[in-house]
């Protein structure tokens, strides 16, 4: 019983993807922040095009994906949200996402850093550390396609992965 007590009075802050509806991201997004509740939605621009015009639109670069920043006690309020289906779980337990995954999110699309989005699992080859330009000090793993040397950053547990084009130079063995 003290275990339990324990767990429902932890006031650790850890990041978590939460799994929505489809299409429903930005309204999450927005009701949860109106809740004081740190939401992260990463997004991308791409251009839309319809028979009678061209537009460049946000919108978010894991789809049905947001990242909330919650201790246990914010946790059911992130689950009672219409739109939110579920916290993305491990082994039956919420997956905690690491705070240096969010941040090499937030760098790469800050920087304006060139990436592919992959939504396929990509098994890890070679463990590599990046030594120069705008994500160094960040770890990662390399694969290659079509002979190109690339970085590949996985994200937690969504099973999705972000693929940065890093020169050789700028990366060494971890």
């Amino acid at each position: 019983m003290a275990k339990l007590f324990e767990y429902s009075i932890n006031r650790e802050y850890n990041w978590y993807a939460v799994y929505t509806r489809g299409n429903y991201e930005k309204v999450v997004e927005k009701d949860l922040s109106g809740q004081d509740i740190e939401v992260f939605l990463p997004r991308r621009k791409v251009l839309r095009t319809w028979v009678d015009r061209k537009k460049w639109i946000e919108e978010p670069l894991f789809r049905s994906y947001i990242f909330v920043r919650v201790s246990n006690r914010e946790y059911y309020k992130v689950l009672q949200h219409p739109s939110v289906l579920n916290f993305v779980s491990f082994n039956g337990k919420p997956a905690v996402i690491k705070p240096e995954q969010i941040d090499i999110i937030k760098r790469i699309i800050n920087n304006n850093i060139s990436y592919t989005l992959t939504d396929s699992y990509i098994k890890p080859y070679q463990k590599v550390e990046v030594t120069d330009g705008p994500l160094k000090g960040y770890f990662g793993e390399v694969i290659k396609t079509e002979g190109k040397n690339q970085l590949l950053v996985r994200i937690g547990h969504v099973y999705h992965s972000l693929i940065v084009q890093i020169q050789p130079g700028m990366l060494c063995l971890a």
